[in-house]
């Protein structure tokens, strides 16, 4: 069984956390059969290549294609970019002997994620040293930032819980897992199960975003980007401190209008800095100038699997995903903007990156997860994942 199909099993076997719908147990079954049949395919496709798969190859930099493309292969560029000479490994193994896979990288440089052998949360950050044990289980992927860390529950609704220096405390009572959420300046944000946008200040309880629909998509404190994906002109800006609507905008460049009968909705991702607007759709990075909204197509980056945790609901007599998304990250620092994806389901050595910079136009593709934000870039370069002060 597969660690989705657990987080299942724990809301359908323990109604007394989580009262699932109506019907939900059926559903969910049907969700597991068709993504095992589908999983069942790729593993004969898997082992075709297993050969070559099996043959590590360091990642590092190179650059080609006139300046402006990277790939890995040696480290040529990427020191004009971060401090090279002051960066840290982070520590590989957990104490309980784990491999560490970090998940989450705060403005000040704090770094969560968990191993391979649990749901357990470490923590480390620019010092490098030991991995931190929280001593708590997250259902998904952490956020981190300002001294607050910020975690799912293990179900697949659940609460979304805050620990900081007073203790741990649950900012949302209910959180459908794989929602993304967001840590800036001492402030979270995210979207409740129904999409609808919330805030929280540090460890508090969560309260709705007042006066604007649809879901939260990106977020630097103090700003946060609200997506109607029925409204051609539905991204909208909003100040989280005054709750007032700074900026109306249409969706952004690629981004289709969602029609209410459509079997498949269009996915996409966007990600924020105090300059830059930036978003994933179709496999192309494209950023906005937020002072005049100039736009800027960047570099294309690799196919995400897409994900469905099994919760369907019923359209024109056929099972739909209620929440499906995509298999990726985009995080944007106040100078870098990264891509990361993995194809396929669940697997961690197949994660695929794009660190971009608009400053210059160039792009990094390389080997394994990299996060950026604020003044920090976190990245794998064949050995372990660094982290490094960007510059």
């Amino acid at each position: 069984m597969d660690d989705v199909e657990s987080r299942l099993g724990d809301v359908l076997g323990d109604p007394g956390r989580t009262d699932p719908p109506e019907g939900l147990a059926d559903r969910v079954h049907r969700g597991v059969a068709v993504r095992r049949s589908r999983r069942r395919a790729l593993a004969f496709a898997a082992a075709a290549c297993a050969v070559v798969l099996a043959v590590g190859v360091p990642v590092a930099w190179r650059q080609i294609g006139g300046g402006e493309q990277m790939v890995a292969n040696s480290i040529d560029g990427l020191e004009d970019l971060v401090d090279m000479p002051g960066s840290v490994a982070l520590q590989k193994e957990t104490k309980d002997a784990g491999d560490f896979f970090p998940e989450a990288l705060g403005e000040d440089g704090s770094v969560l994620g968990r191993s391979d052998k649990a749901k357990k949360l470490w923590e480390t950050g620019p010092d490098g040293g030991s991995l931190r044990p929280l001593n708590v289980d997250a259902g998904e992927t952490p956020a981190t930032g300002s001294g607050i860390r910020v975690w799912p529950g293990t179900n697949i609704v659940a609460p979304l819980y805050c620990q900081d220096q007073n203790g741990i405390t649950p900012v949302m009572p209910l959180n459908l897992v794989g929602s993304p959420f967001w840590v800036s300046g001492g402030t979270i944000v995210g979207s409740d199960p129904q999409m609808r946008p919330w805030t929280a200040k540090g460890c508090t309880q969560g309260a709705p975003v007042s006066g604007v629909s649809g879901e939260a998509v990106a977020f630097s404190y103090p700003d946060l980007f609200v997506a109607d994906p029925f409204d051609a002109k539905g991204l909208r800006q909003v100040d989280v401190e005054s709750g007032a609507v700074a900026a109306r905008r249409p969706l952004p460049e690629g981004v289709n209008v969602r029609a209410t009968s459509a079997e498949r909705w269009q996915l996409w991702l966007a990600a924020a800095n105090r300059d830059t607007f930036a978003w994933v759709v179709d496999g192309v990075l494209r950023t906005a100038d937020r002072a005049d909204w100039q736009v800027t197509e960047g570099p294309r980056v690799g196919r995400a699997v897409e994900l469905n945790w099994g919760l369907t609901g019923m359209s024109k007599g056929k099972y739909q995903a209620m929440y499906a998304h995509l298999g990726a990250h985009l995080t944007a620092g106040n100078r870098l903007i990264v891509y990361t994806g993995h194809a396929e389901f669940d697997e961690r050595p197949g994660w695929q990156s794009v660190v971009y910079d608009p400053r210059s136009g160039q792009s990094f593709e390389l080997q394994g997860v990299a996060y950026a934000a604020g003044d920090w870039l976190l990245w794998n370069d064949g050995t372990s994942y660094r982290l490094a002060r960007v510059r």
